[in-house]
């Protein structure tokens, strides 16, 4: 092989990468920041679903509730899981 050959390239002017947003959030849907205290979100499910879900509501909950300054209060009930901002 000769000496010369090159193994690489170089590109001038292309500008930053393209932007990594991460993973798609999985209850990013859920209006969490648009609902007022007293009020309450539900989530329709059978109990099955709504006891494997809850646990990861409560996560995604209490992350919104750390970035916006909100208290939220996820409980499983008769029709699935209802979420309500306490504060």
């Amino acid at each position: 092989m000769p000496k010369d050959t090159q193994k690489f390239r170089i590109y001038e002017d292309v500008g930053p990468p393209p932007a990594n947003p991460g993973p798609p959030k999985k209850w990013g849907y859920l209006p969490l920041e648009t609902i007022n205290v007293g009020d309450c979100l539900e989530l329709p499910m059978d109990p099955e679903q709504a006891s494997a879900k809850a646990q990861a509501i409560r996560n995604y909950a209490g992350r919104v509730a750390k970035k916006t300054q909100r208290k939220f209060s996820v409980r499983i009930t008769d029709y699935g899981i209802g979420i309500w901002r306490t504060k």
